[in-house]
């Protein structure tokens, strides 16, 4: 039953494109490590710490937040339609990066789907007024944390994406020209 909403295995391999490139090792690249798991830790820390709150943009981030969501939906939708047409072209069997980036941005493109539903599911949690003493102040504190966390890996996640769409189609280009 629950294998049909299983998104654990969306995780772990979106995780497992954060290797460097062309490595054997299962181990996250130690850079990518500082910068989509340490960063964004640090931010969710320096944003309790400074108590941040985020009351006054929940709705404006829940609407940018489904309008990414909508956007990667369509996107992993051309990038699906689009993959029997990369298998068909006589430079994909010969080009091992391509069918890395295409696998890969498929992988990123799914997990930041995730992302943004969990997003929007935080940030209404966020929003919602609860009423146990200090119990609330931790909770508040706990889900503003998270909702930065998410917020900063679900950016960097896009701006990989997006890299990673780019130098797919700057490589495509670069081989039609030849």
């Amino acid at each position: 039953m629950l294998s049909r909403i299983n998104i654990g295995k969306i995780i772990i391999d979106h995780f497992r494109t954060l290797r460097r490139l062309g490595s054997k090792s299962k181990k996250i690249y130690f850079w990518d490590f500082i910068l989509f798991i340490v960063l964004p830790i640090l931010i969710a820390a320096i944003s309790i710490f400074l108590d941040f709150d985020l009351s006054k943009h929940v709705n404006n981030l829940i609407a940018a937040i489904s309008i990414f969501g909508g956007f990667l939906f369509n996107l992993l939708a051309i990038i699906y339609s689009q993959i029997d047409k990369i298998r068909t072209d006589a430079d994909f069997e010969d080009n091992e990066l391509k069918k890395v980036f295409v696998k890969e941005i498929h992988i990123n493109i799914s997990f930041n789907i995730v992302l943004s539903i969990f997003l929007v599911l935080t940030l209404l949690l966020y929003s919602a007024e609860f009423n146990f003493g200090y119990g609330y102040i931790y909770l508040k504190q706990s889900l503003l944390a998270i909702n930065c966390f998410l917020l900063v890996l679900f950016g960097l996640t896009l701006l990989m994406v997006l890299n990673r769409v780019h130098i797919l189609l700057k490589k495509d280009l670069e081989t039609k020209k030849n």
